[in-house]
C-alpha cells in the first residue's frame, strides 16, 4: 500500500556544466536536492577556468538501492559501473538525511538505514576522476510503515484473517455472497515482483504477478473452481464465475463478466491514504463506498517480466484464473476517475497484476 509522489515519476539525464564540473546522470526532478548535491560537489572541486581537455566518463551507474524500504531498515548501494576511464575512478555517496559524505572505493557498499520519519529521501553516488567531469546518479527511497495506522490510514478495522503458513503473513479476509474474499493483496515471495522491484512495497499493495505465476500455469472455471497457483493452501485465484458471485453480492444485480460492471467499482474501492497522500486521486465520478471492506487500493502494474511499472495511485489491476485462449486470460481493472469495474485480456507472460485468493464458504 505504499506510493510514490506523481512528481518524482519523470526519469531524466540531466547534463550540467558548473566551472570544472559536470553531471550526468539519471534523476527525478528535486531541485531542492539538486542544489544540495551541487554544493557538495563543489566542496570537493575548484572553480577555474573550463579545461576544454576534459573528458565525459562512460558507463551505467545503478546503485540498486529499493525505491521502498520499511523505516529504520538497513539498505544497500552497490558503487561502481563507470567503464571508461577503466581505472582511478572514487566513488562517494552524498544523502539527503546525513551530514557526512562517505568515500568509497570502486566494487564497495554503501550501507544506511533508512529515517523513521516517513518521507521520500534521496541518495546520491558520485563518481570522480582526474581529466574527466564528474558523474553523479541520484536514487530515491521512500521510507514506509508497513502496520496499520503507520503508511495506510483508512482500512476499516479487520474482523478477520488468516495465516499463510509459508511465510507466516497475516491476511485479512471478508466474506462477500458465496465466497471469502482476501480483503488485500497477495504478498507470496515465491514468485511475482513489489511495485518497482522493491519487495517492501508488497506489504503495502501486495506483488505483482504474471498469469503463470499466479496460477502455476493452470487455468480455473465454475465457482471456487480455481486453482491454487500462489495463493495460500485451501485458497485459490477467482475464476470468471468467482468474479461474477462478487458483482452481484455488491450490487444486488446479475453481472456478467464479459461486461463493464457500471458503478460496481464503487463498492470495492477504499479511500485510505498513504503517507498522507490519497490512494485514489479526487474523482466526481466515483464515491469510493468501500462497503464490504473489499479494500481495493491502487496497486498499478508491471510490464515486460517486471521490468517496467506504471499505474500507481490511478489505477490497480486483478487476474482471474480463466484464460481467453492458450496465450491470453482474463483481468478486471479499477481507475480512479470511472466508478466501473472492466474487464480485459492480455497475454499470460509479460503483464504482472494483483491477485486476491478466494475460497468457498
Amino acid at each position: 500500500m505504499a506510493l510514490r509522489n506523481k512528481d518524482n515519476a519523470n526519469v531524466r539525464t540531466i547534463f550540467l556544466n558548473l566551472c570544472d564540473i559536470s553531471i550526468i546522470g539519471m534523476m527525478r526532478m528535486n531541485f531542492r536536492y539538486l542544489l544540495l548535491v551541487l554544493g557538495m560537489v563543489l566542496m570537493s572541486a575548484s572553480c577555474h577556468k573550463k579545461d576544454d581537455d576534459k573528458l565525459y566518463m562512460e558507463g551505467s551507474m545503478d546503485p540498486k538501492i529499493p525505491a521502498y524500504k520499511v523505516c529504520g531498515t538497513a539498505c544497500l548501494g552497490y558503487t561502481g559501473g563507470i567503464t571508461t576511464p577503466s581505472s582511478g575512478v572514487k566513488y562517494f555517496w552524498v544523502d539527503s538525511f546525513r551530514d557526512d559524505t562517505t568515500y568509497r572505493n570502486e566494487g564497495g557498499v554503501y550501507y544506511f538505514v533508512v529515517p523513521d520519519s516517513l518521507a521520500q529521501y534521496s541518495v546520491s553516488q558520485v563518481a570522480q576522476a582526474d581529466g574527466y567531469y564528474n558523474y553523479i546518479y541520484v536514487s530515491y527511497v521512500t521510507a514506509i510503515m508497513p502496520w496499520l495506522g503507520g503508511s495506510v490510514v483508512g482500512l476499516p478495522e479487520p474482523k478477520d484473517s488468516i495465516q499463510d503458513a509459508r511465510d507466516e503473513q497475516f491476511y485479512h479476509i471478508v466474506d462477500v455472497g458465496n465466497l471469502q474474499w482476501f480483503a488485500e493483496n497477495l504478498n507470496y515471495y515465491g514468485s511475482g515482483s513489489g511495485y518497482e522491484s522493491a519487495d517492501d512495497m508488497g506489504y503495502i499493495t501486495g506483488r505483482l504477478y504474471t498469469w503463470q505465476e499466479a496460477t502455476s500455469g493452470e487455468t480455473g472455471n465454475g465457482l471456487g473452481g480455481g486453482p491454487q497457483g500462489a495463493c495460500p493452501e485451501g485458497w485459490s485465484v477467482p475464476t470468471n464465475e468467482d468474479w461474477e458471485d462478487l458483482a452481484k453480492a455488491l450490487s444486488g444485480e446479475d453481472h456478467p463478466f464479459l461486461s463493464k460492471w457500471s458503478g460496481v467499482g464503487n463498492y470495492v474501492m477504499n479511500d485510505a491514504t498513504f503517507n498522507g497522500d490519497r490512494f485514489w486521486p479526487f474523482s466526481i465520478y466515483t464515491e469510493f463506498d468501500n462497503s464490504t471492506g473489499w479494500n481495493a487500493l491502487s496497486g498499478g502494474m508491471s510490464q515486460h517480466g517486471h521490468h517496467s511499472f506504471e499505474g500507481l495511485l490511478s489505477y490497480a489491476y486483478f487476474w482471474s484464473s480463466t484464460q481467453k485462449d492458450d496465450s491470453n486470460a482474463y483481468y478486471r481493472y479499477l481507475y480512479y476517475d470511472r466508478p466501473d469495474f472492466p474487464f480485459n485480456y492480455t497475454l499470460k507472460e509479460g503483464a504482472g497484476f494483483s491477485v486476491r485468493c478466494v475460497k468457498k464458504k
